[in-house]
């Protein structure tokens, strides 16, 4: 689990959960499914291969301690789209502004969770915008990310890094 900076908001792996959880820390799912951990798969009960569109909770699901995401990590940027994202920025903002810890996780926190904290300094302006903000985000932030391209592309294209 790594802490972006001075905020709380912290990144990590779906085998932090439970601690996160200990410490009260508010969560964002990043993670759709995997066997044995709490994914938006387990929380919504879907089956198979992928969550029926038709469903409300399709894109995610909130209750007021955590948001489930829907998220894919793929190379195609259609998997993440701000329908998902802008409620999981809106759920960070709510819960930093409260004075709570967010943690958000993925299953390896190489991609899906780093890039939704990025996504959050990005959109309140709390990191520079231009060519080389993956690069200060990775060197200052989390050295540890691996975004796939679905994730990147989004991001370049939103906020026009």
């Amino acid at each position: 689990m790594r802490q972006m900076k001075d905020l709380q908001l912290y990144v990590g792996t779906k085998e932090e959960y439970q601690f996160a959880r200990q410490k009260g820390m508010k969560i964002v799912c990043a993670l759709q499914r995997a066997n044995g951990f709490v994914t938006h798969q387990s929380v919504v009960g879907w089956q198979g291969r992928g969550c029926n569109p038709d469903s409300p909770y399709y894109l995610f699901k909130r209750d007021p301690d955590a948001i489930y995401l829907n998220m894919i990590d793929g190379e195609d940027p259609k998997y993440v789209n701000d329908e998902m994202i802008n409620p999981a920025l809106d759920f960070i903002n709510q819960h930093l502004i409260g004075g709570n810890s967010v943690f958000v996780y993925c299953s390896l926190g190489e991609s899906r969770s780093p890039s939704i904290a990025l996504m959050y300094l990005l959109e309140n302006n709390l990191i520079e915008k231009n060519t080389n903000t993956l690069a200060l985000f990775k060197r200052e932030y989390y050295p540890l990310y691996n975004p796939k391209n679905g994730n990147l592309f989004y991001i370049k294209r939103r906020w026009g890094i």
